[in-house]
Formats: structure tokens, sequence, C-alpha cells
């Protein structure tokens, strides 16, 4: 009975709402290239009813398809800008509380402290010391042929928990075979042939400088070996880097759908993202590709997402558009219109 008791009490904490206010502080127009029209007033009280552990992100998709606005037009506050995996639980959301919304702003890029040229200079030329070089990738090409490509033990493990335990794991496997080991000794990594002396170099230009500096020009192939090779090595910088390029320049219609394969092979969230809004923008091209097509064949239950982005475009039932309008069809200040919980 007492753990019955606990379990519903868990259930109600689990179910309880929270009832509050999105108040916009501007007027909040929907802009294009011909026209623009004002869709709310500032000031104007919205009230609503969310779960206390539901996502901000069903509210801000909820607020703005109910206003005629783009979601990613706008941008809400309560103490500080809310982010999509905040949840009234997590910013201290109390009943009668007022959420901000406005205009997104375009935030300036801050200020560099200092010029990092002269560091980059430096990391440069100690990837090219190949003489005091204790690690190794070799590249395994086929049984007659390897490649090997020198770095530095030392700058791996500071950048990398992944190498830092392989080469722990090495001494170790060294000291219980009974062959003496010591620090100055070369750590080797065995890299799959699938990828390239070139991506390898990549990879070791961003541990070494936190940048490539040819990325724009890599291909589309390349940048997902390298997505590949971020996940492998769990470099987690150089794989926001690669799906920021994946997305600015390399997702067309054509792409899309090999994209989408990767994010689930290489645990990709930022890209998979994209891709579902990519294609659920580009739906009537995207209907008659054959290219896409064929790609999604390899990868069926990816559709299921992209499904249920689908569902939230479709516009509420006439019972719920009634619940939240008065006798002259504009929006009530009374009661709450409960926030629909559709993540993605």
């Amino acid at each position: 009975m007492a753990n019955n008791g606990g379990a519903r009490q868990a259930n109600a904490q689990i179910n309880e709402h929270v009832e509050f206010t999105v108040k916009p502080e501007e007027d909040l127009y929907l802009s294009g290239s011909e026209n623009t029209i004002r869709r709310v007033t500032a000031e104007t009280n919205y009230s609503c009813l969310m779960l206390k552990t539901q996502r901000f992100s069903s509210l801000f998709r909820h607020y703005a398809k109910y206003h005629g606005l783009r979601k990613e037009d706008l941008e809400y506050y309560f103490v500080n800008l809310l982010e999509n995996e905040d949840t009234p639980e997590s910013v201290q959301l109390q009943r009668g509380d007022t959420i901000m919304v406005r205009k997104r702003r375009k935030h300036e890029p801050p200020e560099a402290a200092a010029d990092d040229e002269e560091f980059i200079k430096d990391m440069r030329e100690l990837l090219d010391d190949e003489e005091h070089m204790d690690a190794v990738f070799v590249l395994n090409k086929d049984m007659d042929c390897q490649q090997e490509i020198r770095a530095h033990k030392s700058v791996l493990t500071a950048r990398a928990e992944y190498f830092k335990a392989l080469f722990r794991t090495n001494a170790s496997a060294e000291k219980k075979e009974g062959t003496a080991f010591k620090e100055s000794e070369e750590c080797v990594i065995q890299v799959e042939k699938d990828f390239t002396e070139q991506q390898i170099r990549y990879v070791l230009e961003f541990i070494y400088t936190n940048r490539i500096q040819v990325v724009r020009d890599i291909s589309t192939d390349d940048l997902l070996c390298l997505l590949h090779l971020s996940d492998k090595w769990l470099l987690r910088d150089l794989k926001r880097l690669v799906e920021h390029e994946l997305i600015r320049d390399h997702m067309t219609v054509n792409t899309v759908a090999r994209l989408y394969g990767a994010t689930e092979d290489y645990h990709a969230s930022r890209l998979s993202r994209a891709c579902i809004e990519f294609i659920m923008t580009n739906l009537r091209q995207l209907a008659g590709n054959t290219v896409f097509e064929e790609e999604m064949k390899s990868y069926p239950h990816l559709c299921m997402p992209v499904l249920k982005a689908a569902a939230n475009l479709i516009p509420d039932g006439p019972a719920l558009k009634k619940q939240r309008t008065d006798h002259h069809g504009t929006p009530s200040g009374i009661g709450s219109s409960p926030v629909p919980d559709s993540d993605t």
C-alpha cells in the first residue's frame, strides 16, 4: 500500500500543471519581401497551461502557430532567455508568472579578447614538428600498404578523452604482458581503411588549432567522414563544426536523405533537426525526387519524426479553436490555452 501511495504521488508530481501568461514586450509582425503584417499588439496577455515537466519547445511552436508567426522569428525570456530544452520546473516558473516574448535579436559576436593568430601559427608549426612526435596514426589501406601520420601524444590526450583512455589502455596491456612500457614510447592509433590521409590531417589540424582553414572547400563525402571520426573519437567541437558546415552549404534535395541517415549513425542531433526542418520546407520537391526516395529506403524508421513534424502543421480542430476565442473571434483573456506536447 505504501508503494502504491508513493507511485500515485510521483505520478501526480509528473502530471502537475502550471498556469502562466505569455506577453509580447513589443508589437509582433509577420514580415515578407512584399508586405509586413502586425499579428500581435504589445502587452496582449495570452494565458497558457503546461505540464511542469513539459519542454518549452512546445510553447514556442504553439504560440507562433496560433498567432500566425514564424517560430524562428521569436525569442522568450523569464529570468533568462528560455531554451527549447527548458521546462517550467527547471526555470522555477510559478502560477501567475509572466513569460515575455519579442522579436529574436541578432546578437553581435563579442569582440576577440586577443589576437590568436600567433597562437595558431605556433600550433601549426608544432603540427609540422615530426621530430618530437610520439603518437602515430596507422592507415591500413590493404595487406601490403600502410600510411603513417604522426602527432604529439600530449596534445591528443589534452584535447580528447578518447585518446587519453586509449593510451592508458595500451600502457596497461604492455604491463600485463610483462613488456617494459615507457611514457616516451610511441602510441599507435589504428585507423580503418575507410578513411583517407587527408581526412586524418583535417582532424589533426582541428585538434591542434581548433579550426580547419579550408573547411568551406571540403566535399560533402569528406565532411561526412569527419562527422564519423568526430563521433568515434568523441570530438564534440569538431562535430559541431562539421554539422554547421553540412547544414549551411551542403543540404539540398539530393543530399538531405543521406545527411539525415548519417545523423543516426553518428549521433548528430543538430543535423537531424535541420534535416527534418528542410524536409518539411521542401516536401513538394522531395515527393517526386528519386534520389531522396532511394536514400530513405535504407532508413525507413527515420520517416516517423518527419510524420510527427508534419502532424504538427495540421491546424487544431474546431472545438479547440472555439475554446480559445471569444464571441468576436479574437483571443480571449479568460481561461488558459493548453499547450500541446508536440515535441519531436
